[in-house]
Formats: structure tokens, sequence, C-alpha cells
């Protein structure tokens, strides 16, 4: 059965709400009001932020804690650039995030006549960000491509995606159809059989297998996959830093993060076998490739061309991450619990030790004050911020996406808006936004949006005077300072305001 639209805005937001959609994050903008309008008439929430960077980070937040797609309006022109701003993010942390944008009208996109918000590379911006884009020429075709988006969106690898939409085809009258319920097409990877095989028989010998666990395990909802597999092998489990939350941190076989700590890279390279879940082997968990695993590396990882990338002698699984994690659970054998548990017990003794060693206390008393004062399921989205950097080794996390780290692009200003739009995505969850001074200074307009739409959420904010980790790279190296110190406010009267 279909329903009849009014405009093309309504066909648009009636296609999300028949996909289901219960949320968008955006700026209004002129040609994009028939959008706002359909939305009211569809029964999706609309979040109307102060910046279109800030509706793209709480779309991302949206996603990563619902396990869903987030949705972000914006405008044509400077609202699409500003958005396209956090669709970076999203692109390199593989997050989905569908981008309705605007365009000028049909008969003038391209024509360089000056058309209000007119960019001639709009397009070309969307589509070097995203996964998958296309263009409505007709109101008809809006939700074939609402379907096509989503589908993309949430296919792995996830990614950002953008359905451009001109003007006259969001204001336009039409009796288009739209069908009561739309089911994106989400498209896993088999496990491939050479590699499954061939892993499945490395681990059932390995002796001293260790598991790394990278985000990728987190957006295919693997968690309980990887836990089983862990206990199957009786294998020390240490997370990337974007991959916190894929196995509980109070769990027995849980050793911590890989962000640089000699004990987490001392165990990966005494393994015999390391099974590398999700993760691209990036320079963070790797200390720029340095790390040199001395027993067999098997690599699961759903884009093929990254398989071996970094280290070429990998053994490369092919596949869906909980497919493949599933697949090699059902081949293993059980085993007689070992030492996988002392030994990752060691491993998170020896992280504490270390950063104590450092005289690091004032952050480990922080984080620690912190997670207390957390319900367990809490979510706490953090910024590039010194305390976020110690988070990422000692900030224990127990559940699956309740850890938001923009660490795909490094950038700030991301954990204020990101926490709103998992407040949206989660209610009744605890929500905190964790920030320096710099990064809050990118998004504190939002405080407003979220006493707009009467979100319970709280910011922390470290307040150090500055960009602080800036600040000491410039006295390490040069001994001056340039651009680093900021001016201090009186946040929490501003927020009580």
């Amino acid at each position: 059965m279909a329903q009849r639209c009014g405009h093309g805005g309504s066909v648009l937001a009636r296609s999300l709400a028949a996909a289901g959609i219960e949320v968008a994050f955006g700026v209004p903008g002129i040609h994009a009001l028939p959008l706002w309008d359909g939305a009211v008439e569809a029964q999706v929430r609309t979040v109307g932020m102060r910046t279109e960077i800030s509706a793209g980070f709480a779309a991302d937040g949206y996603a990563r804690a619902s396990g869903g797609a987030g949705v972000l309006f914006t405008t044509e022109g400077p609202g699409a650039v500003m958005g396209a701003a956090a669709l970076v993010e999203s692109r390199l942390s593989f997050v989905p995030v569908v981008n309705v944008v605007t365009q000028v009208a049909a008969p003038l996109m391209g024509s360089g006549r000056g058309a209000l918000h007119e960019l001639a590379a709009q397009s070309e911006i969307l589509r070097s960000l995203c996964t998958w884009h296309a263009i409505a020429r007709d109101a008809d075709e809006i939700p074939e491509l609402v379907a096509a988006a989503l589908g993309a969106a949430l296919s792995p690898p996830q990614g950002p995606v953008a359905l451009e939409i001109p003007a006259d085809v969001l204001a336009a009258a039409t009796a288009a159809p739209v069908p009561t319920t739309i089911e994106p097409a989400v498209r896993l990877a088999p496990p491939e059989l050479e590699g499954l095989t061939r892993a499945a028989s490395v681990l059932a010998a390995a002796a001293n297998p260790v598991v790394l666990a990278g985000g990728g395990v987190l957006r295919a909802g693997a968690s309980s996959a990887l836990v089983r597999i862990a206990e199957l092998l009786d294998a020390p489990t240490v997370t990337t830093a974007m991959g916190k939350g894929a196995i509980p941190a109070d769990h027995p076989l849980a050793a911590g993060s890989a962000t640089g700590d000699g004990a987490t890279r001392r165990l990966l390279v005494d393994a015999d076998v390391v099974l590398a879940v999700g993760t691209e082997l990036g320079a963070l968990v790797t200390g720029n490739w340095s790390l040199a695993f001395a027993g067999t590396l098997v690599q699961v990882d759903v884009r093929r061309e990254h398989l071996g990338r970094s280290y070429p002698d990998a053994l490369g699984v092919h596949g869906d991450a909980r497919l493949v994690l599933e697949a090699l659970a059902a081949t293993m054998p059980a085993r007689t619990p070992g030492r996988g548990a002392e030994r990752a017990v060691s491993v998170r003794r020896e992280i504490t030790d270390g950063l104590r060693a450092q005289d690091r206390e004032a952050e480990l008393s922080l984080l620690r004050t912190v997670r207390e004062a957390l319900p367990r399921d809490a979510i706490v989205a953090w910024d590039m911020t010194i305390s976020g950097y110690a988070a990422m080794s000692h900030f224990p996390v127990f559940e699956p996406d309740t850890w938001l780290f923009a660490l795909g692009s490094g950038t700030l200003g991301y954990a204020w808006p990101a926490a709103l739009g998992a407040a949206l995505a989660r209610p009744g969850r605890s929500v905190l936004a964790v920030q320096g001074d710099g990064g809050a200074s990118y998004s504190l307009a939002e405080i407003l949006t979220a006493h707009q739409e009467g979100l319970d959420v709280s910011l922390l904010v470290v307040d150090d005077g500055g960009y602080g980790i800036l600040r000491v790279v410039q006295e390490q190296t040069s001994g001056r300072r340039a651009g680093v110190d900021l001016a201090r406010a009186d946040l929490p009267a501003l927020a009580r305001a």
C-alpha cells in the first residue's frame, strides 16, 4: 500500500519514515524548507542545530549509539560544505550517515549563473567523501533512492552517503506514491572459504594466541561473536582505541587497548598467532607500523583491498566480521582454560603501573572518578583532548557502542554534538561528553540545542586555558607558544544560563 504526498519534501520525509528513520539533524535553509515541512507531516523528529558540522556530528553519534543510520539535512552551498566537514569523520570511522542535501533548481545546476547558494563543485565534494551518491531528478525517484542510500550506508564497510535533491523537485506539487514500508537491502560479505579454512587451522593449532579487535567489530555488531571466539581460544583480547567495548573491560580475557602501551605491544609480539578483526592495523595501533609480529597474523576485514596492506605476510580472511567469527567458532573446539586470563590480568596491571610511574596519577584519578560516577551502560563521547588520550588506554568500557571518539579524522568539537545524538538514540541512558576547553569552544552553541530539545546530557570540560597538547609540543620543540593559549570563560555560568 502506498501513501500520496503533496510535494517532494513530503515524499522524501515519508520515505525516510517508511524505512524506519525517526530522527534527523540539520540546519534549515530556504531551499530545504519543504524537507522540514515534510518531516513534520511524516512525524520524523527534526533537531535544529546551530551549525551544520554539529548536526553532522550529532547524526554520527546517533548512528554509533543506535547501531543504525543517522540522518543529516543540509541546504546547498555553504550548508553542504559545513556538513561535509563532519562527513569526513563518518567516512574515516565507517559510520552510516545519510546526508540529504538540497541543490539549486535543476535547470540552474551547473549553469554558473549565480543562483543563491550555487556551488559548482558540490556534487564532486560529496562524491569524494561518501560511499554512495545520487541526485533525484524527479519526486517519483525519491523512495527508491532513499532505499538505495540506506542500503549503501549500512552495508559493510559502512559510511556516509549523500542524496542531492534540487530545490524545484523538493517544492513541486506531486502525487508520487510512497510505500508504507521500505526495507533497504543491506549486503553482507560472506566469509571467503579458502581464507577461513586456513585461519581455522592456524588458530586451532595456536598455543599462545591473542585477539586484536578493532572498530570494525562494533560496526558489524560482532561483539558477542568476538567474545565467544576469545573464550574458545582462551586468548587475551586487546582492543584498538576504536574497538573499545568490543569485549567488556572486566571480562577475564580483556587485556586493555593497543594504543602504544609497552605491555600490550609485548603481548601481541610474543603471540604465536594474532587474530586481528576489523582493524586496518594503522599507525596508532602499530606504532607507525613498527610492531613486528613474531607469529602468524590472521587479518579479518570486509575490505578486500585492506588485507595485507600494512602487513603483506598476513593470512587474510575476507568477509563480514560477525559472519567470519561465527564461522570460526563453529569449527573451533573449546579449550580447557589455561593461562589466558592470567596473561590478561598481568598486562592490565602493567599498564596501570606504567602510568603511575609517569606521574600521571591526576589523569588516572579523573578517569576513575568519571567511571565510578556513571552506570555501566553509560555512553561517553570524547574529544581529542589530553584526558581523552589517557582514556584510550585507561577508561574501562563495558558495552558495545558506548564509547564515541572521533579517531578516524582526529577532529575537535565532536564530543558534545555526538553526545546529543546518542541521547536521542538511547533515551534513558546516561550520556556524558568530555572535551577540553579548546574543543568545547567549537560546539558550545549546542548547549542551546540540548535545552531546546530537553536532553539530559552532561558536559565535562577539562579547562587548561588552551589547546593543551599542542602547547606541550610547541614548548618541547621551539620553546615558543603561538595560537595555543585561549581566554578562559565561566563555562558553568554559561551552562546555567
